[in-house]
């Protein structure tokens, strides 16, 4: 359940959550509106109300903004951190998340690219993205046949491949079975089409079909080759998804001489 689900739980006005949790109607206000985030304190009174209370855990991180700032860092290809707002690829929420990563990765990964995208790949890995869904392989199906019914799944929407497909297209080789990545913006839909050939499954697929969300500046520079005809992510792009799934030689490979 996140903040605004809390919210309704509680009432349909400020004034009625406000009576409910013994909070001041100004802060849940400004947390409806967005205008500023609830303090622990203020979220455990919000979910007591409710009839929940607050369970800490830590997970692995898998933030888009970081591949993002990664890539604005590095990548003469991707638009500059001010540009990317007026080229339609982000709003104003996500030009403050990229700053902050920006930062983040100037502070974290000072002497080289290839810390910084090491970096950036373990901080956006696509297996834990929160919303990604994932099927399962077909025993009768080679590699190439599910990266056939992966790249159908985009259709005519925005979208892009990765992982092993990419490491296949960059490199000429890559693991089999490996991973699949699917990039979308549009994850709803091309999951109907995932399912209708492959089973979808609750956890993680080594050498399945990962679908999951992504930000617009993902797809800047991809390429179509022409033996494919799927879009496949740009080689900075395949090389932060490599470092995030795992796949750390591939990636090295993706990148040297860079």
């Amino acid at each position: 359940m996140d903040v605004p689900e809390l919210l309704d739980a509680l009432g349909s006005t400020p004034s009625a959550s406000a009576r409910a949790t013994g909070l001041a109607r100004s802060t849940i206000q400004r947390v409806r509106d967005g205008k500023s985030s609830p303090t622990m304190e203020t979220l455990r009174e919000l979910a007591l109300a409710a009839g929940y209370d607050i369970d800490l855990a830590l997970v692995p991180a898998s933030d888009p903004a970081a591949a993002v700032a990664a890539r604005v860092m590095a990548d003469p290809a991707t638009p500059a951190r001010e540009d990317l707002a007026g080229w339609g690829l982000v709003d104003s929420d996500e030009v403050e998340a990229i700053a902050q990563w920006v930062s983040r990765l100037e502070r974290q990964a000072p002497d080289g690219r290839r810390r910084l995208l090491e970096l950036a790949g373990r901080s956006s890995a696509p297996q834990h993205r929160k919303g990604a869904r994932f099927f399962a392989p077909r025993s009768d199906f080679s590699q190439e046949q599910m990266i056939d019914v992966a790249g159908g799944a985009i259709g005519r929407g925005e979208g892009a491949l990765s992982g092993v497909a990419a490491a296949a297209v960059y490199l000429g080789h890559a693991p089999d079975p490996g991973p699949i990545v699917v990039w979308t913006i549009e994850t709803d839909a091309a999951a109907d089409r995932l399912a209708a050939t492959l089973r979808e499954v609750d956890e993680y697929q080594p050498a399945g079909v990962l679908l999951a969300p992504t930000m617009r500046p993902y797809l800047v520079d991809v390429m179509m080759p022409p033996v494919w005809h799927h879009r496949i992510v740009a080689p900075i792009q395949a090389a932060i998804d490599l470092y995030g799934l795992g796949y750390t030689d591939l990636a090295d490979e993706i990148t040297e001489g860079w």
